[in-house]
């Protein structure tokens, strides 16, 4: 695929038809009926105005991005980021990948992450903050957001309670005529936007993840640049050999087949918030009731991030024994930072005597393919990505890699991968009952649905 990340999709179909999985030629007969459809993205994809390729038409804005964090990282101590979603997540994964999850121990300034409304979480990390020297960064998309926008008042409140600027807070929105770019632009915020069409899920390679990775001293034109990486290659890669056709080709049919789960096992700690980043994009983005035509499908596998080798003592014996509805993509970092061996420090011991000479990297490694053999040998699909280092570049191309095979299933079930209707209904219900003015039409509507819903509960005695 590239230097940055290899893709082995052959264990998503087995030697015969008993394995649960597509065999090699049902494949070949399959791939040639959306040949078509893969063109036409990969010609979406040459595109400017593409939601993907948005964030290759931004990076003329990086100069002005990386002046805005050399001035926060040399004036703050502290940096608190208020989003949730697409707008936060992105910024989780980056941090947790390339600085790891002790960051905030030894280096300055230290960056919170604030993704929810939670008074017990917003108590605790008012208590840490001294707020006179904490620079303030909110980024919602819609610029409403109801959770994000109950955190902004809450700790604008305290921020300027401390003497705090306004005109050093940082809001990242959509571009529109909203509450939260009127409050910027009285209040004389520094004020970045994202590109209309980009959604905050699909967000990451944008302001959104480059200010705070900027911030934390991360060059964010290597994760442009490890994107662009993939996607040449989706360019250029024939239909016969290119992994993300051939690879969205066989998640869609196991998924005809019965394969409503996909599981990410990601195979460091360091790739936790980045499975929770793909369990948003998958699920928001292909979990959908209604086709482009109109018809009512239920497209979508279900999403689940799992670390390895911690979840092997956790959520490996479902997976081995429990019901096969699911898929397996495994994620492992082939070069780390450092490795560290492993001393037989008790050689009269067998359970401990074997380690000697190895290594913790090598133990890792060996693990995931274990894990993936056994799988595999009882009738389960595999797939494998394996990522070159902890590199900018890398989690770049991992994020792309991502996003334009999602895009691409998308396309295979005939759904919008862009849109999100299913949260609107539980937006809509909250905003009334809050008391949001423009919504105080449908609150008594909205509370005479609460009332008959609780009236159902039985009580449990």
């Amino acid at each position: 695929m590239s230097d940055l990340l290899k893709v082995t999709i052959n264990h998503l179909f087995g030697d015969n038809a008993e394995m649960g999985s597509q065999i090699r030629s049902e494949l070949e007969k399959l791939q040639p009926n959306y040949l078509d459809l893969f063109e036409e993205f990969r010609t979406s994809l040459a595109a400017e105005r593409f939601p993907l390729t948005l964030p290759f038409t931004e990076a003329g804005r990086i100069p002005q991005i990386k002046s805005l964090a050399a001035e926060i990282r040399k004036r703050y101590y502290n940096v608190l980021l208020i989003g949730i979603g697409g707008s936060s997540l992105g910024a989780r994964a980056i941090m947790q990948f390339l600085k790891g999850p002790y960051y905030n121990l030894d280096h300055r300034p230290r960056l919170f992450i604030l993704d929810n409304i939670d008074p017990v979480l917003a108590h605790k990390l008012e208590g840490i903050l001294d707020f006179s020297s904490t620079a303030f960064i909110y980024i919602s998309k819609s610029g409403s957001t109801a959770e994000s926008a109950a955190n902004f008042n809450y700790f604008f409140r305290k921020y300027r309670e401390a003497g705090g600027n306004p005109r050093d807070v940082m809001i990242i929105c959509d571009q529109a005529d909203n509450g939260i770019n009127r409050i910027a632009r009285d209040l004389g915020c520094h004020l970045l936007f994202t590109p209309r069409e980009l959604g905050g899920r699909y967000s990451v390679l944008s302001c959104v993840g480059f200010l705070p990775a900027e911030i934390m001293g991360i060059d964010c034109m290597q994760l442009l640049e490890g994107a662009a990486a993939v996607r040449r290659m989706i360019m250029d890669q024939q239909p016969g050999d290119n992994v993300l056709l051939n690879l969205a080709l066989q998640l869609f049919t196991l998924a005809r087949q019965g394969r409503s789960i996909h599981v990410l096992f990601n195979y460091s700690s360091l790739l936790a918030d980045f499975g929770l980043w793909f369990m948003q994009l998958w699920g928001e983005s292909l979990g959908k009731k209604m086709s482009l035509n109109g018809d009512v499908i239920r497209a979508g596998t279900t999403p689940l991030s799992a670390i390895g080798a911690t979840d092997q003592h956790s959520l490996l014996q479902l997976f081995a024994e429990g019901p096969q509805d699911k898929v397996y993509g495994f994620v492992k970092v082939e070069e780390p930072p450092c490795d560290l061996k492993i001393p037989g420090e008790f050689p009269q011991e067998d359970e401990y005597a074997y380690f000697e000479g190895h290594t913790m990297n090598q133990q890792l490694h060996i693990q995931q393919l274990a894990t993936e053999i056994s799988l595999f040998q009882d009738g389960n699909p595999c797939y494998r990505v394996t990522a070159r280092d902890y590199s900018p570049e890398t989690l770049g191309a991992m994020f792309f890699f991502y996003q334009a095979l999602t895009v691409f299933s998308g396309a295979l079930w005939g759904i919008n991968p862009f849109d999100q209707p299913g949260v609107e209904a539980g937006k809509n219900i909250t905003y009334a009952l809050m008391g949001r003015q423009s919504y105080a039409d449908r609150r008594e509507q909205y509370e005479a649905q609460v009332a008959r819903y609780e009236g159902t509960r039985t009580p449990i005695v």
